[in-house]
């Protein structure tokens, strides 16, 4: 029984020894496939998107679209004050701009134009300093609408370039 139980312990060992030399074959083989991949992605100038000349870039608008973007945040920061004003949005298409005024009024319980009169003043105002009605086409319009709360429209301003 003890040569059994000797031999068994010696077996046992070199088994261990085997797979173990064997666990080292596969790792080097794992390790060696992967240089050889980044070998080849280097040789060929595979380019990540994450680098900055390649990334994706958000697409660019003119110059025209950016003043009128930056008109309304002007408008937005004026109107901000007012406790019926809630935001403003801009719709460059269809032709013509169009500047929407959101408010908290309700259609029927409208204090009278002056009030959306004088919203659509103000927006108007901030739009005629920054020049922008030189940048429209001849004939060209721009209108500036007043929504209430349930999206509805209130009222409406018109305006053209030679104005």
């Amino acid at each position: 029984m003890k040569i059994d139980s000797k031999m068994r312990r010696i077996q046992q060992k070199y088994k261990i020894k085997i797979e173990a030399k064997n666990k080292k074959g596969k790792d080097a083989l794992v390790v060696a496939s992967i240089i050889l991949f980044i070998i080849l992605l280097l040789f060929f100038e595979v380019k990540f998107p994450y680098f900055e000349e390649d990334a994706i870039k958000p697409v660019a608008t003119d110059d025209y679209q950016k003043k009128w973007m930056d008109v309304t945040q002007e408008i937005d920061d004026t109107l901000k004050d007012n406790s019926e004003y809630t935001g403003i949005a801009i719709d460059f298409s269809p032709e013509p701009i169009k500047l929407i005024l959101k408010t908290s009024f309700e259609k029927t319980n409208v204090m009278g134009n002056d009030h959306l009169n004088e919203l659509i003043s103000i927006a108007n105002e901030s739009i005629t300093s920054n020049n922008l009605p030189a940048s429209l086409k001849e004939n060209e319009t721009y209108k500036i609408i007043v929504t209430g709360k349930n999206k509805e429209e209130i009222a409406r301003g018109t305006f053209r370039n030679d104005e």
